[in-house]
């Protein structure tokens, strides 16, 4: 089996909150006729560097035509040398780039190859089956005023009696409105829900980071996220010295990942298969693993196809400690598979077909095809706050 050509297209998802996230799908070919599906995700946080499409496809068909997909390492050996940086040193927020997002994309669509030629789901081709689900927890985006925390606390209601019972809330924005919300949530869901954590989105100094933790964690968190700007490592560990809940970063490169063990920064590794691809991912959860920290599974919101790899990564791995962040297909409103992944509640089924046991469906991509310029209902503000 050998790729012989691909098909790129750009698309529009609607969210729940009323954002629009604009992705790219990949169908990559084969000379035996199997079909293997990837996707750029979430990707208008690019929205001053969006890719040229017309450009990445021919680069795409001059790297990719005549390659053996069930030769992982090769694809990335292949990958590096025309985009040295991903994987190996990247930025840590958001943690993914463009060049990664690619990998990731035409690895996904690799793995989806391979398991359809070999009649076997991904999982088991990247080590096999440990578990058939995962639990997730849904984003609630920064409320800022009255009226932001009365649309959370709706949704909240809305998602409940679809059986979603675990959330994150990214802290921050509005300080007056985290307190009302995380007051409101506690006074009226108690129990019901699950309050997974606080993502601070690497915003803020992290004495300044302490402090709101010390006003919040009253309300019962599990982990803390992206506690520090930039790579301020130093004081992502005085953050993990200074408060009670476990400390997570999304680790999205070998050389980041390292500097973390070294600085004793984090407990938890947060990693996101776009930072790479499924096999990039794999070798990220064996770095937490081996330096003896714990790990998650997170997300940049995919559609169906991301989520499918997402789940094949999760079933596989070794140990996982915390709940994921992969419900994109419960957040978006629209996606392009037919036969697409499955949630019980939050709880994502890891699917049980050949390769990433999903279908496209032409009629949606066709429906949602459009540009990816996005100004006016992004789903990431400048600052990369989430909506």
């Amino acid at each position: 089996m050998i790729i012989t050509g691909h098909r790129l297209t750009p698309v529009r998802s609607r969210r729940r909150t009323g954002s629009i996230s604009v992705h790219v799908i990949i169908e990559v070919t084969t000379d035996v006729g199997l079909i293997g599906l990837g996707e750029m995700s979430d990707l208008d946080c690019y929205r001053m560097t969006l890719p040229d499409l017309d450009a990445l496809s021919v680069a795409i068909d001059r790297v990719m035509v005549g390659f053996d997909p069930t030769r992982h390492a090769a694809l990335h050996q292949m990958l590096h040398a025309q985009m040295p940086s991903y994987l190996v040193a990247a930025n840590s927020y958001p943690p993914f780039t463009l060049t990664s997002q690619l990998a990731a994309a035409l690895d996904s669509a690799c793995y989806d190859l391979a398991g359809k030629a070999a009649g076997i789901p991904v999982c088991d081709l990247l080590g096999g089956r440990s578990r058939d689900e995962l639990e997730m927890a849904y984003p609630l985006f920064p409320a800022a005023g009255e009226e932001g925390v009365a649309q959370r606390l709706a949704s909240v209601e809305e998602l409940l009696a679809l059986g979603v019972d675990c959330f994150r809330y990214y802290v921050g924005v509005d300080r007056d409105a985290d307190d009302a919300l995380l007051d409101a949530l506690r006074s009226r869901f108690g129990p019901r829900i699950q309050l997974k954590g606080l993502d601070f989105q690497g915003r803020f100094y992290w004495k300044d980071a302490v402090a709101h933790y010390d006003r919040l964690k009253q309300y019962g968190v599990d982990l803390v996220e992206s506690v520090s700007w930039h790579e301020d490592y130093e004081g992502m560990a005085e953050v993990r010295r200074r408060v009670d809940a476990a400390v997570s970063e999304h680790v999205s490169s070998y050389a980041q990942a390292m500097r973390l063990i070294r600085a004793n920064a984090i407990d938890v590794f947060n990693v996101v298969h776009h930072s790479g691809g499924l096999w990039g991912a794999q070798r990220l959860l064996g770095l937490a693993d081996a330096a003896g920290l714990k790990a998650l599974l997170g997300t940049t919101q995919e559609l169906g196809i991301g989520t499918a790899a997402v789940a094949h990564l999760g079933a596989s791995a070794a140990a996982l400690h915390f709940t994921g962040d992969a419900v994109g297909p419960l957040l978006y409103l629209d996606d392009v598979v037919a036969q697409g992944v499955e949630y019980r509640g939050a709880t994502l089924l890891v699917p049980q077909g050949p390769g990433l046991g999903v279908s496209l469906d032409p009629e949606a991509l066709e429906r949602q095809r459009g540009s990816l310029a996005e100004w006016d209902r992004p789903a990431h503000l400048a600052g990369y706050i989430g909506q």
